[in-house]
């Protein structure tokens, strides 16, 4: 089976639930959307699991990269605590000079999008979804090439890219040549909608439900793609 799930944010305890109620075994593949870490309390824990599960694979998000950069040195410990890093931060700084250099590694190499295929249908996974400055459109057919889009924003400014919106503001007439799923935007905050369940589009499915915001109902979502089934903790 497939699953997707975005937006862990640091919520060990939630994450561990998830595994469960959804039976998660080795014969199954899980993609997580990014945003794993920061703002809960066990970040590196989750990584942990994540590291050593063959069958897990974590797509970069915003925080991931914060993450990246503060162990690069380019952004301060400051900085990144605004942005809801304290926790990960305090976290990373126990960690000797070795595991840190392994966790930048890590976090440097992930990957902003993953394309997969399930029961014939071609899903594209990613966090935030599309960057408006970056539109590559498909001559032939006239929709935008999505894979192209999002290499084209990552390889000219991956933070703008990671942290766009744009992909809930869409004209009518955009068309994207792959069903496209994303987290990064709390589906409680979507105009119209603002509920915390998984939220489909015509053109993108949104399953960031607000996890980060449980103390206002916020809750962690997990799609599966063979049937569509949703599980909620």
């Amino acid at each position: 089976m497939y699953y997707v799930m975005s937006d862990i944010h640091g919520d060990y305890r939630n994450f561990r639930r998830m595994l469960a109620k959804i039976k998660f075994s080795s014969n199954d593949r899980l993609y997580i959307l990014g945003d794993a870490i920061d703002k809960g309390k066990q970040n590196l824990r989750i990584i942990d699991v994540i590291q050593k599960n063959r069958t897990i694979q974590l797509i970069k998000g915003n925080h991931e990269y914060f993450c990246e950069r503060y162990l690069a040195g380019i952004v301060s410990g400051a900085f990144w605590d605004s942005c809801g890093g304290k926790t990960t931060r305090m976290e990373v700084e126990q960690l000797t000079e070795g595991e840190k250099k392994v966790l930048f590694l890590y976090l440097k190499e992930l990957p902003t999008y993953e394309i997969v295929t399930v029961n014939e249908k071609e899903y594209f996974l990613t966090h935030s979804g599309y960057h408006a400055d970056y539109e590559e459109i498909d001559p032939n057919t006239g929709k935008v090439d999505i894979q192209a889009s999002v290499e084209q924003a990552v390889n000219a400014d991956m933070e703008r890219y990671l942290f766009s919106n744009d992909i809930h503001y869409l004209p009518a007439s955009v068309e994207f040549d792959k069903r496209v799923i994303v987290g990064h935007y709390p589906t409680v905050f979507l105009d119209g909608y603002k509920k915390a369940k998984i939220y489909y589009g015509k053109r993108y499915i949104d399953i960031d439900t607000g996890n980060e915001n449980r103390n206002n109902g916020g809750k962690l979502s997990c799609l599966r793609l063979d049937d569509g089934k949703e599980y909620y903790i």
